[in-house]
C-alpha cells in the first residue's frame, strides 16, 4: 500500500473527531470546558482512532479482504467503548434528548457519543482505504456531527468546527490528487498504454488521456469548488445558525428536544403555595438543617408563573439533570450550601439560597426558565444534599433607569385579572410607572396601607381572586395573599410578575440555620430588561426585618400522611402544577425502550445490512447495462467482470494487461476460459480498433460476462459465495468505464 494512500486514510481518520467536539456542548456548560474535560475527552477520542487505526494496520501489513477488515473495526469499537463506558447505548438518544445540558460525562449519553464517534472514523477511513473518491470518505463524519451541532444549538458549537473540517477535507484532495500525479503509482506506463485504469480495467480509446486532461480538469474544476462552498454554507449554519434563528422571531433557537415528552414529574401533583396553610401551621411537619458561609434569611424553593384566577401554579418543563445545572446570566454571587433533611414532609423542590448550577445529586429534573430543580417521583427522596447557587447581584439604584419586562403574549388567560383590580393597581401607583410605580405598590401592602399579618392559628386559606378581594376588604392576610395580591396587580399594570415560595430561616445550633414548615414564604419577583427577576416583599414586617421567632415545632414521631399520586388535589383542577411536557412518554419506559422493541429493531438493522450490499450491486449492474453509448456499455461489462473476480478472491494486478487479467482468471477457474477470452477480445477491439462498438456487440460483452459470473460462483464454495454476496469491491472513478 502506497505512503500517499495512508497519508489519505489519516487524514480521514481526523474525520472522526468531528463528532467529538460537535456534541461536547452537552457535556459541559460549553464545549471547551468539555474537551477540557478528560471524562468527555479520553473515551471519545479514542472510540474515533483507535478502530481506524486498526483498520489502516491491517491495510499496511496485511492482505486480509475488506470485509474481514470491517469486522476487526467494529469489533475493536465494541470492546472500547464497553470498557470505557460500561452501558446500555441503546438509552443514548433517549436520554440526550431528555436532558439539558451539561450532562455528566458517563453512562448511555457518553456510550453512544463514542459510538458515534468511532462509526464516524470506520466510514471515513474505509473508503480511503478501498482507493475511493475523497467524497465518500464525508457522509458518515458529516452526518454525525450534524446530529451532534443539532443536540447543542442552546449551548452552542465552536466556531473552528467547520473550517477544521473543510481544511481536512481539502488537505484529502490534495493528497488523492498527488497520488494520482505520483509517477511510482504507474513506472511502465503499462495502465494508460493499453488503455486501462489503475485496478487494470479497460477504459477505452482515449481515456487515459481524458482523466488526466479534460475530464480531470472538469472533475477539479466542479467537484472541489462545489464541496468547499458545501462546507462553507456548513460552517456558516454552525456559526450562524442561532442568531438566524433569533432574526426569524423566536426568542430561543430550534431545539429537537422540544418534540420530546419530557420523562421528569414531581413527586405529586400539587402547588407548593396550595400547602402553604398547612405548612404555616405545622400540620405538615417539614424541618431542615442549614449549613454553610453566606446563607441567607431566605431560601428559595418553587416559582410559580401561571394564575388562572383561582391557583397559582407553574408552567415548568423538567428535563434530566445532571449534577451541574444550567447557569443563569448577568452578575452573581455563588453561594455554597449543605442541607439535611430532617423531615421530609411534603418536600418535592430543591431547597437553596437561590438559582442551583451544581448539585451533589444526579438524575433530578430542571426546568430550564426557572431552574427549579425537583426531586423525581420514581426515586426516594434524599437525607441531604449539597448545593451551590448563583444568587443575583444588582444595584437598587439603578433599577428605576432599568424598564420592567412587559407580559408575553398569551401569558394572562382570559379572566385571570379583572378590571377592577387595574383600577385598584393604579389608585395605588398613581401616574407612576416602572419600578418607582412596583416600590409603591410593595410598600402600600407591607409599610403605608395599615394591612397586618395574620398570625392566628387558623389563618385565611387560597390564594385567588377571592382571597385577594377579601384582602383588600380585611387588610388581614398571609404571605400567600400578599404575594399573590402584588403579583396580580403588577400584571393587571402590563409587567412580567410571578410568585416564588420559599422559607425564612431561623438561627440554629452553631453556625447553622434551620428551617420548619412554619417558616414558609411567600414572595413576588418581577423581570427587568437588565436586572432579570427582581424580588418585591409585600407581606407587613416582613420586607426588610425578620419576623419574630416561633418556637419550633417538636419533631413529629408520626408518620408522614400518605401521598396517593392519582387522588385529585384542587389546586390541581384548574392548572396543575404538573406541565404537560412532563408527562412520561406513552407507553415508553423511563429506563429506556423495552428489549423486545430493541431485538426487532436489531433483527431488521442487521437485514438490512446485509442486504444492502447485493441490492447495490444489483443496482449498479443494471445501470450499467443501460448505458446509452454501447463503448462505455462494453468496457463497463469488462469491469463489472473483474470486480466480480475481486469479489471471489482473484485478485488482478492493478498494473496488469488484459491478457494478464485473463490468464489469471483461467488459472483459477479454467472452465470460464472460453467467455473471458471472447470478452477479451470485444474489450481488446474496442480499446484499440477503428470500428465504432455496435449495440450488438456491447449485448454480447454482457452476456459473456453474466456466463463468467456465473462460472465463478460455480467454482467457488458456499462460505465464498455468501462472503462474496455480501463483500463491497473497491470502487475508482473511471471516465468511460460506466460509472
Amino acid at each position: 500500500m502506497s505512503r500517499g494512500l495512508l497519508a489519505g486514510a489519516a487524514l480521514a481518520g481526523l474525520l472522526g473527531l468531528a463528532p467529538v467536539v460537535a456534541f461536547a456542548g452537552l457535556f459541559g456548560r460549553t464545549a471547551d470546558e468539555a474537551l477540557a474535560d478528560p471524562g468527555y475527552l479520553l473515551p471519545t477520542v479514542g472510540a474515533a482512532l483507535l478502530p481506524a487505526l486498526a483498520g489502516m494496520l491491517l491495510a499496511a501489513t496485511t492482505r486480509v479482504p475488506p470485509v474481514t477488515r470491517l469486522t476487526v473495526e467494529l469489533t475493536v469499537l465494541a470492546a472500547y467503548v464497553g470498557l470505557v463506558s460500561p452501558a446500555r447505548v441503546t438509552d443514548g438518544p433517549y436520554r440526550l434528548l431528555t436532558s439539558v445540558p451539561p450532562v455528566d460525562p458517563g453512562g448511555p449519553e457518553l456510550a453512544l457519543v463514542a459510538v458515534l464517534a468511532g462509526l464516524a472514523g470506520i466510514g471515513a477511513v474505509e473508503p480511503s482505504l478501498r482507493r475511493a473518491a475523497v467524497p465518500w470518505a464525508l457522509p458518515a463524519p458529516l452526518l454525525a456531527m450534524t446530529a451532534g451541532l443539532l443536540l447543542t444549538t442552546p449551548t452552542g458549537v465552536p466556531g473552528w468546527l467547520a473550517p477544521a473540517v473543510a481544511a481536512i477535507a481539502l488537505a484529502m484532495f490534495a493528497t488523492a490528487a498527488a497520488g494520482h500525479r505520483d509517477p511510482d503509482a504507474d513506472p511502465d506506463g503499462k495502465i494508460q498504454a493499453a488503455g486501462l485504469d489503475g485496478r487494470g480495467q479497460a477504459a477505452g480509446p482515449g481515456r487515459g488521456a481524458a482523466r488526466s486532461g479534460a475530464g480531470g480538469l472538469a472533475g477539479r474544476v466542479v467537484g472541489l469548488p462545489g464541496l468547499v462552498l458545501v462546507l462553507a454554507a456548513g460552517a456558516a449554519a454552525s456559526l450562524l445558525g442561532p442568531a438566524l434563528v433569533t432574526v426569524a422571531g423566536e426568542r430561543t433557537p430550534a431545539d429537537p428536544r422540544d418534540l420530546v415528552a419530557q420523562p421528569v414529574r414531581p413527586r405529586t401533583g400539587s402547588s407548593p403555595l396550595a400547602q402553604f396553610p398547612a405548612l404555616r401551621t405545622g400540620k405538615l411537619g417539614l424541618r431542615l438543617t442549614v449549613t454553610g458561609n453566606g446563607t441567607p434569611d431566605r431560601l428559595r424553593y418553587a416559582t410559580l408563573d401561571r394564575f388562572d384566577g383561582t391557583y397559582w401554579t407553574s408552567a415548568a418543563t423538567y428535563w434530566r439533570a445532571g449534577r451541574q445545572l444550567p447557569a443563569p446570566t448577568g452578575p452573581v454571587e455563588l453561594v455554597t450550601q449543605r442541607i439535611r433533611i430532617d423531615q421530609r414532609g411534603p418536600l418535592e423542590w430543591l431547597v437553596s439560597a437561590g438559582r442551583p448550577v451544581e448539585v451533589s445529586l444526579g438524575g433530578l429534573g430542571v426546568d430550564r426558565t426557572t431552574g427549579d430543580v425537583i426531586f423525581p417521583e420514581n426515586r426516594p427522596a434524599p437525607d441531604g444534599y449539597t448545593v451551590r447557587s448563583a444568587v443575583p447581584r444588582f444595584t437598587v439604584a439603578d433599577l428605576p433607569t432599568d424598564p420592567p419586562a412587559v407580559l408575553p403574549p398569551g401569558s394572562v388567560p382570559a379572566g385571570s385579572v379583572p378590571a377592577g383590580l387595574l383600577a385598584e393597581a393604579t389608585s395605588i401607583t398613581g401616574a407612576g410607572s416602572g419600578y418607582p410605580a412596583l416600590r409603591r405598590l410593595a410598600d402600600h401592602f407591607a409599610r403605608h396601607g395599615d394591612y397586618r399579618l395574620d398570625t392566628s392559628p387558623r389563618p385565611p386559606a387560597g390564594h385567588g381572586l377571592y382571597q385577594i378581594d377579601r384582602l383588600l376588604e380585611t387588610r388581614n392576610g398571609t404571605a400567600e395573599q400578599y404575594a399573590s395580591a402584588f403579583a396580580v396587580l403588577a400584571r393587571a399594570l402590563g409587567y412580567d410578575a410571578r410568585v416564588v415560595v420559599g422559607f425564612r430561616t431561623r438561627s440554629g445550633p452553631g453556625d447553622s440555620r434551620v428551617v420548619t414548615g412554619r417558616d414558609v414564604d411567600a414572595w413576588a419577583e418581577v423581570r427587568f430588561t437588565n436586572a432579570g427577576w427582581v424580588p418585591f416583599h409585600p407581606t407587613p414586617g416582613q420586607s426588610g426585618d425578620r419576623r419574630p421567632d416561633q418556637p419550633d415545632p417538636p419533631p413529629s414521631s408520626a408518620p408522614e400522611p400518605t401521598r396517593t399520586p392519582s387522588a385529585p388535589n384542587p389546586a390541581t383542577s384548574t392548572g396543575s402544577s404538573a406541565p404537560p411536557g412532563a408527562a412520561p412518554d406513552a407507553g415508553r419506559p423511563a429506563s429506556g425502550p423495552p428489549w423486545p422493541v430493541v431485538a426487532l429493531l436489531a433483527v431488521l438493522g442487521l437485514f438490512v445490512l446485509l442486504g444492502a450490499p447485493p441490492a447495490a450491486k444489483r443496482a449498479v449492474r443494471a445501470r450499467r447495462r443501460r448505458l446509452d453509448d454501447p463503448g462505455r456499455r462494453l468496457l463497463a461489462a469488462w469491469r463489472d467482470t473483474l470486480e466480480r473476480c475481486a469479489e471471489t478472491g482473484v485478485t488482478v494486478s492493478p498494473a496488469g494487461t488484459t491478457g494478464e487479467a485473463l490468464a489469471t482468471l483461467t488459472g483459477r477457474v479454467p472452465a470460464a476460459d472460453g467467455p473471458a477470452r471472447a470478452l477479451v477480445a470485444l474489450v481488446d477491439a474496442a480499446a484499440y480498433g477503428p470500428a465504432r462498438v455496435t449495440i450488438a456487440e456491447a449485448d454480447r460483452a454482457w452476456a459473456l460476462a453474466d456466463t463468467v459470473r456465473r462460472q465463478l460462483a460455480a467454482a467457488s464454495s458456499r462460505r465464498q459465495r455468501i462472503a462474496a454476496a455480501l463483500r463491497v469491491p473497491p470502487r475508482i472513478p473511471v471516465a468511460g468505464a460506466g460509472r
